[in-house]
């Protein structure tokens, strides 16, 4: 059965697999919190502890409060993707991202993951009272913005990310 699970210490190898494929790929990571090392168990331990912060609020430096998924396939054993969901937006993820950002590892692309990662972290919106999320994807990231339509997405805009001088779709989903 393929489900959210929250970062455990007891994924750490399926997890360093994930991110090593990732890494060695060298596609854009996403969400932030795959960012953070990971590669020894002390900073595995760290980035969990991060994770687990800021899903309690604590120590933003002006980011929002948000929870991280794995999207985890029990049945093949095997780490697919992660999602992040913020809680409330504040300005900046009001101007670029909006609440959700997600990812699925390179070997497992094309196959329906995205959505279903998407969903599921739609569902987990609505148990925080979340009902109408912003999502946003590079305008040349086809694939994603895609997911984004097929799970209710209406486009909103496109804007430019200051960072990168890139255009970013944003979608508006309204949660059932």
């Amino acid at each position: 059965m393929i489900k959210l699970v929250k970062p455990n210490k007891k994924y750490f190898e399926l997890y360093k697999e994930m991110m090593d494929e990732w890494n060695m790929e060298g596609s854009r990571i996403a969400p932030w919190a795959l960012h953070l090392k990971y590669h020894t168990e002390d900073y595995f331990d760290k980035m969990l502890e991060r994770v687990q912060e800021v899903e309690r609020g604590e120590n933003l430096e002006g980011y929002a409060a948000s929870t991280t998924y794995w999207l985890y396939d029990d049945e093949r054993d095997i780490l697919l993707g992660a999602s992040n969901l913020r809680h409330y937006l504040t300005d900046e993820g009001l101007k670029t991202w909006g609440h959700i950002g997600y990812g699925i590892r390179p070997s497992e692309r094309k196959k329906g993951y995205a959505t279903r990662l998407l969903k599921l972290t739609l569902s987990e919106a609505k148990t925080k009272n979340i009902d109408k999320v912003l999502l946003g994807a590079y305008i040349g990231n086809v694939g994603s913005w895609k997911v984004m339509e097929k799970c209710g997405g209406k486009l909103e805009n496109i804007v430019v990310e200051d960072e990168t001088g890139l255009p970013i779709k944003r979608y508006w989903i309204d949660i059932k």
